[in-house]
């Protein structure tokens, strides 16, 4: 009985060393530089009376989108990943504030909970104790808030890596902000990467949920894909440049994050005012003051961590 055991604890010890490794294998494949191209369209309408929007989001209509993907190893079982975007025009010159800080990944390995998003800008801290062996990805917003997070392992018994998994999201940036959609909250998303040797791919299968007085109704089925097609690092020159000035920063900014979510079981993000700067402008605009000093000073470091840890505070309540 005792060898049984033994060789039991022993395949399930390799089982999880060979899922860490070949996670991180799959995660720090997708860095450097990329052109990325997605798009998004509804597919089916879903509720009574509703027309399907015909529109395509479609980011390179009027532009090129390149992507600095880094990597930082936080501990040996958890990597951030962050994305600097590059826009070019159609011309392939740079465009007036084109480069931005954009949607970071915080991947993490056998992590204890995850905030398991419930609509009306809450988020509720769901136990992993459980279930082992899963990878969290924590994506991030703008400002590195919560966007939405999943668990799941990475399947590696087919010729390229992949990751599926399925979790409810607030409506995304691309539909309130470009799209202009203001007749549904939630996004119920089925996501799928695919690592290849060069590029890399994420497919997503979704459904719009009309979110009111707490019923959920199904609004229309969505499908988008996002190719990452690997260019010469020297092409995310620009971004390569503007990430390095600021990564200190958008180290703190994590850091504040991380301290404020370590005690929360529930967390609820304030809307904005109207007429008042939302989170990420606030955070924003104390980037640009704190990248003009040096943040290699302790004392520079606590007073800029301190002030992203009130903009948290202030637009955000943790229960």
């Amino acid at each position: 009985m005792k060898t049984i055991a033994f060789l039991l604890v022993t395949a399930l010890g390799f089982g999880q060393n060979l899922q860490l490794e070949q996670g991180k294998k799959a995660i720090r494949g997708r860095t450097g530089c990329y052109l990325v191209d997605y798009s998004f369209v509804e597919a089916e309408a879903l509720k009574l009376g509703y027309t399907k929007d015909n529109r395509v989001y479609d980011v390179n209509l009027n532009k090129s989108v390149k992507e600095w993907i880094i990597a930082t190893e936080i501990s040996p079982t958890r990597i951030k990943l962050q994305h600097v975007l590059q826009g070019v025009d159609l011309k392939g010159q740079p465009m007036p504030g084109g480069i931005i800080h954009h949607t970071g990944e915080d991947w993490e390995f056998n992590a204890p909970l995850l905030f398991d998003y419930q609509g009306q800008n809450t988020w509720t801290a769901k136990d992993l104790t459980g279930t082992p062996n899963l990878w969290v990805r924590r994506v991030t917003s703008l400002d590195d808030g919560l966007r939405y997070q999943c668990a799941a392992a990475w399947s590696t018994d087919t010729e390229y890596a992949s990751w599926k998994c399925d979790g409810l999201a607030p409506i995304p940036g691309r539909e309130f902000r470009d799209m202009k959609r203001k007749d549904y909250q939630d996004l119920d998303r089925s996501s799928k990467l695919v690592v290849y040797d060069s590029n890399w791919l994420e497919r997503e299968q979704n459904t719009k949920i009309i979110d009111e007085a707490g019923v959920k109704t199904a609004l229309a089925k969505e499908l988008g894909k996002t190719w990452y097609v690997r260019l010469p690092d020297s092409e995310c020159k620009d971004a390569q440049d503007f990430a390095k000035s600021r990564m200190l920063f958008w180290d703190f900014t994590r850091e504040a994050w991380d301290e404020e979510l370590k005690e929360a079981r529930t967390w609820v993000d304030a809307k904005t005012p109207k007429g008042q700067p939302s989170r990420y402008e606030q955070i924003s605009d104390l980037e640009e003051t704190w990248i003009l000093k040096d943040l290699k000073q302790q004392e520079n470091r606590e007073a800029a961590k301190a002030a992203v840890k009130k903009i948290i505070e202030d637009t955000q309540t943790r229960k």
